[in-house]
């Protein structure tokens, strides 16, 4: 009786694919912020080590998902990789065909095995199709749910985590600017450098703007819109332009320049096509790319997850994420200096109080 392959829970030698790709990706790009900028030049075989890095990415979402794409794509750039390599060392007179095998060794292994695997063509199954696409954008239209408890719940609960997991994603991106990765400047002596769980309540807001306000935009694109890329590039583009224009309104209230002619906050003035020293074009850029993320990604996913639990879990997880951060909001953002008093400051003020009370009051008349 032939063996069965169909089970799409079973993958097989495919989960350890998925584990390398993985692995690959997150320790390579952890490796990039140990490398100073004007250090290193980028040449044709960093270049391709890069292309295959966003390889491994779209190979690993595509086997995940049990995309049929998943083996034409894998076999594709599999094959791309060694032609393309084999080329180059053969251009630059460096061609060994030993060498040149064990560099290809990782797309052969690949190319053979969706070529030649039963499970690959029996799991990666699932289609690009229009059907699809509709249950998936009808699935998330059904997470907007403004009228209900669950959705202000988990709003809130957003809210709260994300300003906190903001301030990580500051630390982050500040550590690409003083590794010289992207341009900017950055404050060493910024609180971002300490106190982790310091909530920055601003990127909870825009977590919050990113479900009210861009969520329904991304739906709304992709319910008239045909195919993926249109959509996802128009989305991209709005989301990169409200929050920059967020931003830019924040700087006008908040970041006026000083008698110097310093502003307190941020200073974009060198930055490449920037506005008023306010915005800044690669902040919009990062700023439309974080906020498809948590569109397109994120909040769906998060919502899906959350699904899994049931109500009373949820109310629990609520109440718990909500006195944490009162805890951590009191904690570092709310601070009311209290008079020194000990006991003897009391005790003396008490009686000079009574003295003056005492002299205070009236005399009686004297009787003649």
């Amino acid at each position: 009786m032939p063996k069965d392959f169909s089970d799409p829970k079973k993958l097989g030698f495919m989960r350890l694919i998925e584990v390398f790709f993985a692995c690959n990706v997150v320790f390579t790009i952890s490796l990039l912020v140990f490398v100073v900028k004007g250090g290193d030049e980028l040449g044709f075989g960093e270049m391709l080590d890069f292309a295959n890095l966003v390889f491994d990415g779209v190979s690993l979402w595509l086997i995940w998902q049990r995309k049929h794409l998943a083996r034409h794509f894998i076999i594709g750039f599999s094959l791309f990789n060694i032609v393309v390599g084999s080329a180059y060392n053969l251009a630059m007179g460096q061609f060994d065909i030993v060498g040149q095998l064990i560099a290809s060794s990782s797309d052969i292994i690949l190319l053979v095995y969706f070529l030649t695997s039963r499970r690959a063509k029996a799991v990666l199954t699932q289609p690009f199709s229009a059907e699809i696409k509709h249950a998936d954008l009808q699935r998330h239209i059904d997470f907007y749910r403004p009228r209900t408890w669950g959705f202000w719940r988990n709003l809130i609960i957003y809210f709260c985590v994300f300003s906190v997991v903001g301030h990580w994603m500051e630390a982050g991106y500040c550590t690409l600017i003083r590794f010289g990765l992207i341009p900017g400047i950055y404050d060493p002596n910024s609180q971002i450098w300490s106190d982790w769980l310091y909530p920055f309540c601003v990127y909870g807001f825009g977590a919050v703007a990113c479900v009210l306000l861009l969520f329904p935009v991304k739906n709304f694109l992709q319910k008239h819109l045909k195919g993926h890329a249109l959509p996802l590039a128009l989305s991209f583009v709005v989301n990169a332009l409200v929050c920059t224009g967020i931003e830019l309104a924040m700087g006008l209230m908040l970041n006026q320049p000083g008698p110097d002619g310093a502003y307190p906050l941020w200073d974009y003035s060198d930055m490449f096509c920037n506005f008023m020293g306010q915005v800044c074009l690669q902040n919009a850029v990062a700023f439309g790319i974080v906020a498809t993320l948590m569109t397109w990604v994120v909040y769906p996913g998060l919502e899906t997850f959350l699904a899994r639990f049931s109500k009373d879990v949820m109310n629990v997880a609520f109440v718990a994420v909500v006195i944490v951060f009162c805890i951590l909001f009191f904690f570092y953002c709310v601070n009311v200096l209290l008079p020194d008093f000990d006991a003897s400051t009391i005790a003396a003020e008490a009686e000079a109080a009574a003295a003056q009370a005492q002299q205070a009051q009236p005399t009686a008349p004297e009787s003649g």
